[in-house]
């Protein structure tokens, strides 16, 4: 019975799924793109649709193979006053293109301009995730320091809250003292709560955009720092932000040619054909002998739809229109990322400055935090100057952080425009 039930165990046990080990996964601005590339979802689509494009490639060469039709049938049938009769049916015809008008040389053009745009597009998303990553990584590590500057002043909060307790005890002060503290730790508490549920968020918008699991690891930088020799990081030529213009010319270069290949909807088609054909006493019943109903071809044929070239006209002329159209818009992309880069790398500079301005603050707050600490001691300064002098601290801290924010975001920008 013993081993029964140890046998009996083991089988569930060995039945029951692993847990799903969790991995772990360094992020940072270094390694981002790579990361993204390798696991986005999003770009793993754009890369089947650029095969697909590839495979319908080669439609030219295609479009001289023979076409065969075969077609058969077993029929129950009567004619008139004749017996009722069943009588097979079949046939089959080749045929060759011989010429189409061009147009199949121009289809086999705009496949491969579509297989470029394609490419394109794969490029421009790639911007796009790497951007929505980029930004996403700046806001957390963001909100990380601010979880940490929030801990930090929650400590100072609490050391002046002891302090205005001795005050009270030694009567220098009231009791209103300590609650002008006790407010502040509330407030504090509030708003370290909340940064640690957008951190949370911030952190699960990041696995979803590099395709991770939820019980994965992300191991992030310690903190929000930013390039000193960012320029050199930005040098680009006017090709490296040209995706988007690109892109809209490549469109413009279709249109054009659907323009052209619906102009020559007036022109014959010509192919080779030949055939052969069974028909049974339905289809011909002046000839009871079936080998009289056989029939053989061999020929040219030339067609041409009439009504087709009518519409087709129309189209054309709507398809130069919109090439024109796409061709104009290039040319406004081109300008305006030429426009947005430029302002973006000044502002970059700007806030560069305004980092090291902010960091002299920070230096500034803390001695003015600490002459109103002895101040306060002495009895000159009250609990509201403390938490002023507190307040300080955590602003300037603060503000450089929402400067590094902004710097890495706006490098974000600048780097998605110029694909890198």
């Amino acid at each position: 019975m013993k081993t029964r039930y140890l046998i009996f165990y083991f089988t569930v046990g060995f039945l029951k799924p692993l847990p799903t080990l969790a991995g772990m996964f360094s992020v940072n601005y270094d390694n981002i793109k790579n990361v993204l590339e390798s696991r986005s979802t999003r770009l793993e689509a754009q890369r089947l649709e650029v095969d697909a494009s590839k495979i319908r490639e080669g439609s030219l060469t295609r479009s001289f193979l023979p076409k065969l039709e075969f077609q058969a049938s077993q029929e129950t049938f009567k004619k008139g006053t004749y017996a009722q009769k069943t009588q097979p049916s079949y046939g089959l015809e080749a045929s060759v293109n011989l010429y189409n008008g061009g147009k199949d040389q121009i289809e086999s053009d705009i496949r491969e301009l579509n297989t470029q745009k394609k490419s394109f597009q794969y490029m421009r998303v790639t911007a796009e995730e790497l951007l929505a990553a980029r930004v996403l990584l700046s806001e957390i590590l963001y909100t990380q320091e601010k979880i940490t500057l929030l801990d930090s002043v929650i400590k100072i909060n609490s050391q002046n809250s002891n302090s205005a307790l001795k005050r009270i005890r030694s009567g220098v002060a009231t009791e209103s003292d300590k609650m002008e503290f006790e407010i502040k730790a509330v407030n504090l508490k509030q708003e370290l709560e909340l940064a640690k549920l957008q951190f949370k968020i911030q952190i699960d918008e990041l696995k979803v955009l590099l395709n991770l699991d939820t019980t994965d690891q992300i191991q992030l930088p310690k903190e929000l720092a930013h390039e000193h020799d960012f320029e050199n990081k930005l040098k680009h030529t006017h090709d490296d932000h040209d995706v988007l213009a690109k892109e809209s010319e490549l469109q413009a270069e279709m249109g054009s040619l659907v323009s052209k290949s619906a102009k020559r909807t007036w022109w014959p088609k010509l192919d080779a054909v030949a055939g052969l054909n069974q028909f049974n006493e339905r289809e011909e019943a002046d000839y009871p002998d079936s080998e009289q109903r056989k029939e053989s071809y061999v020929g040219l044929r030339i067609s041409l739809s009439i009504p087709d070239g009518f519409e087709s006209h129309k189209e054309s002329e709507a398809q130069a229109k919109e090439s024109i159209a796409y061709r104009k818009l290039a040319e406004f992309q081109r300008k305006q990322a030429h426009s947005h880069v430029e302002n973006e790398v000044a502002e970059l500079n700007l806030l560069h400055n305004q980092v090291h301005d902010a960091e002299e603050n920070i230096n500034r707050a803390e001695k003015y935090y600490k002459l109103t600490q002895s101040e306060y001691a002495r009895g000159v300064k009250n609990s509201p100057d403390m938490l002023s002098a507190a307040e300080k601290i955590f602003e300037v801290r603060n503000k450089r952080l929402e400067i590094l924010k902004d710097f890495n975001l706006k490098q974000a920008h600048v780097l998605s425009k110029i694909n890198k």
